[in-house]
C-alpha cells in the first residue's frame, strides 16, 4: 500500500552517508509553534476561549438574576453597651427629676409653702462677719473723738467695749482674709462675729432667723453703688427707705408669729428685730445732722449685727 500521500512535505532526514539518497525531512525548531484550528462537526471553525468566556458571562448573568430575586439580608448588629457613667447619669438624672417633682407637687398642695421654706433654710446658713477693732483706749470719751474723726473719714465709728478697753470699728467684713489685710494696714485687732445663735429655734420664727444677714446684704449693695459714684446720695436715700419699708413688713411678720412662741430665744430675736428696725428709721430720716452717708450705713451695718450676736 503505497502512503507516500500521508508524508510530512518538505520533511528531509539528516544523511549521514553521503551515498543514502533517502529524502530529507526538515528539522523544526522547538521555538517554532503550530497552528491550531478547531473546527466542530457541522465543519465550523470556533475559539474555545472565546467559548469559555461565553459561559463564564452567562453565569454571572444567571447569579447576577438569582441576587435580584434574592435580595442579600443584611445582618443587624446588636446595640453596643451601655458604659457605667451614662448608666450612672441616667441615674441621677431621673432621681433629681422625681425630687423636683415631689418638691413641686408639694409646693402645689401647700399653696407655695414647700418652697418658700427649703429657701429660706438655704438662706439661713449660718454667716461669719470680722471686725476690726481700732484705738482702743481706757476712756469712753476718748474713745467717742476717735469714733467722729473716723466717721468723718466715712467710717462706722462704731464703738465697742473688749477686755478693759473701748474700739472703734470701721466697717464689718464678710471675707476675712479682707479684714486681716485692713487690720495689718490699720494695727487693728480682729474679731469674729457668729449668727448661729438662733439656729435650734422651731416654728415659724425659724425663718426669720436670718434677717440681719439679708438686711445688711441690701444696706451693702447701696453703700457699693454710692462709694462707686453710681447713684446720687438722694437716690441712695430713696433705695434705703425701700429696705426699711420691707423690713417693717417682715418685723410685723415676725410680730404675729411670735405671739404663739414664748420661748427665751423668741423674745430675744424679737427685741433684736425692733432694734435693727429703730436703726433703719433713723437712717433714713433727712433732719439727722451725719457727716456723710456713707459712715451712716456703715453704722447701721454694725449695730444690727453686733446686737444680734452679742445680745445672747
Amino acid at each position: 500500500m503505497d502512503y507516500s500521500k500521508f508524508y510530512l512535505k518538505n520533511y528531509i532526514p539528516e544523511q549521514n552517508d553521503e551515498n543514502d539518497d533517502s529524502p530529507v525531512m526538515p528539522r523544526i525548531e522547538s521555538r517554532t509553534q503550530p497552528e491550531i484550528i478547531y473546527i466542530n462537526p457541522d465543519g465550523e471553525v470556533f475559539d474555545p476561549q472565546l467559548s469559555s468566556t461565553i459561559k463564564s458571562e452567562d453565569a454571572k448573568t444567571e447569579q447576577e438574576d438569582i441576587a435580584d430575586e434574592y435580595p442579600k439580608v443584611t445582618r443587624k448588629e446588636p446595640p453596643a453597651k451601655k458604659s457605667f457613667a451614662n448608666r450612672f447619669c441616667q441615674t441621677i438624672l431621673i432621681f433629681a427629676i422625681v425630687i423636683m417633682s415631689l418638691i413641686v407637687s408639694a409646693d402645689f398642695i401647700t399653696d407655695g409653702k414647700a418652697i418658700a421654706a427649703i429657701t429660706q433654710l438655704a438662706d439661713s446658713a449660718d454667716v461669719e462677719y470680722y471686725a476690726v477693732l481700732e484705738n482702743g483706749v481706757a476712756d469712753l470719751e476718748k474713745c467717742k473723738v476717735n469714733a467722729y474723726a473716723m466717721r468723718l473719714q466715712g467710717g462706722a465709728g462704731f464703738t465697742v467695749k473688749n477686755g478693759d478697753d473701748y474700739y472703734n470699728v470701721y466697717e464689718l467684713f464678710e471675707n476675712k482674709s479682707d479684714a486681716e489685710k485692713y487690720a495689718n494696714q490699720n494695727g487693728g485687732k480682729l474679731i469674729e462675729l457668729n449668727t448661729d445663735f438662733y439656729d435650734d429655734l422651731s416654728g415659724e420664727m425659724k425663718s426669720y432667723i436670718d434677717y440681719p444677714i439679708r438686711t445688711c446684704a441690701d444696706l451693702n449693695n447701696v453703700l457699693a453703688s454710692l462709694i462707686a459714684k453710681e447713684i446720687t446720695t438722694a437716690q441712695a436715700l430713696e433705695k434705703l427707705n425701700g429696705v426699711k419699708e420691707d423690713f417693717a413688713v417682715e418685723y410685723d411678720n415676725m410680730n404675729n408669729a411670735a405671739t404663739s412662741d414664748e420661748s427665751d430665744k423668741t423674745v430675744v430675736l424679737l427685741a433684736n428685730a425692733s432694734v435693727a428696725l429703730s436703726e433703719l428709721e433713723r437712717l433714713c430720716d433727712t433732719s439727722v445732722s451725719r457727716p456723710n452717708l456713707a459712715c451712716d450705713i456703715r453704722y447701721a451695718v454694725c449695730r444690727i449685727i453686733f446686737t444680734y450676736c452679742y445680745s445672747q
